[in-house]
């Protein structure tokens, strides 16, 4: 597994726990919708956890009437995904940049 990977996979994580634990907040707090952030983080897990996959399946069929708040915690994941994805590659191509600017500036120096 590669390096950008295993990063891109704990950012993943950290996300997925961290609107978890929102939700758990939100459960207690009148401010935060506590089960919005709850299935945001769930489906944000789903994409690297197959257990994460197989809670939010069973919550769907418990709950069907739910498909509401299912449906909108699925865009928001979709959006937190996608930014997470852009600042990855965003990274990256900084990396790339950067590597090519020493690059270059060793093969000047040693032309000297």
């Amino acid at each position: 597994m590669s390096t950008k990977s295993r990063l891109k996979r704990a950012a993943i994580h950290v996300t997925g726990w961290g609107f978890i634990l929102l939700g758990i907040l939100g459960l207690v707090l009148p401010i935060l919708q506590g089960v919005l952030f709850l299935l945001v983080g769930l489906f944000v897990l789903s994409s690297v956890s197959p257990w994460a996959e197989r809670l939010l399946h069973r919550l769907r069929n418990r709950f069907p009437k739910t498909s509401k708040k299912f449906d909108e915690a699925k865009s928001m994941a979709t959006r937190v995904q996608t930014r997470l994805a852009a600042r990855f590659d965003h990274a990256k191509s900084k990396v790339r940049t950067a590597h090519a600017h020493v690059f270059k500036r060793k093969r000047g120096h040693h032309s000297i």
